[in-house]
């Protein structure tokens, strides 16, 4: 059975433009007809997103039923997170939050729904971390810990922005230095495999580099994927593939 899966961080709907219009990031992956959307920086009732429940929005806009959202900062009078859209029922939904180094940085949290694919249970993570190197390889502890919780009969699909090789410099600055190997990436790689996307993900006028992917339970098998070009509608390109099941 095939399986279509995105991953998409769509800075609350804002695009390069300074225009926050989620319906055309719906339109531009609606053409893929996705099974499973991860989503990472979404607005539930905030000023800047006019106050809108974008999660509730973005899925009526792809014609998927369900969906989940976890915030983990509050902002504007409203929260921001991660999200999961899915065509298949979830049948529960945690958010773990991650570990940090300093109580002043941005709390990370990892949103996990489980769907059932035919007879398969999959638990779905949508995934969005630190922009401190320190604070990404812990969260990836954390993860092969929960990772290790699962059920041996159960798959995992995991998708999102993992800031991989982005330092924060101060608020709204940051640099990207590309590297052979990322600890984060190896660290979940014990456990998963990964899809290769090496395009860039990431524009801005700070750095750009490819940061956002997906991995998979070694149970699966990938057909193929694909970078998808956002034209400016995000500040980062979906992730697109597909799954044998």
């Amino acid at each position: 059975m095939i399986l279509k899966i995105i991953t998409f961080n769509i800075a609350h709907g804002k695009g390069m433009d300074g225009n926050v219009e989620i319906a055309r990031q719906a339109e531009l992956i609606k053409a893929y007809r996705p099974d499973i959307v991860f989503l990472q920086e979404i607005d539930m009732y905030t000023k800047r997103a006019g106050e809108t429940n974008q999660i509730r929005e973005f899925s009526k806009k792809l014609g998927l039923p369900y969906c989940s959202m976890e915030s983990n900062i509050t902002i504007e009078e409203g929260y921001y997170g991660d999200g999961i859209i899915s065509r298949f029922p979830i049948a529960f939904s945690t958010n773990y939050l991650m570990p940090l180094t300093d109580i002043n940085h941005e709390q990370r949290g990892i949103l996990c729904n489980q769907i059932s694919f035919g007879t398969t249970k999959i638990n779905l993570f949508s995934v969005h971390l630190s922009t401190y190197v320190e604070e990404r390889v812990l969260a990836a502890k954390e993860m092969q810990k929960i990772l290790r919780k699962i059920d041996k009969t159960e798959l995992v699909i995991m998708g999102g922005d993992f800031n991989v090789g982005v330092t924060r410099l101060g608020k709204g600055k940051y640099t990207f230095e590309p590297e052979e190997k990322y600890e984060e990436y190896e660290i979940l790689k014990q456990t998963l495999e990964q899809t290769p996307n090496q395009k860039d993900t990431w524009f801005s006028k700070l750095g750009q580099g490819c940061i956002d992917t997906i991995f998979y339970s070694k149970g699966i098998r990938l057909n193929s994927y694909e970078t998808i070009e956002a034209n400016g509608t995000s500040d980062h390109n979906p992730i697109y593939a597909e799954f044998d099941i």
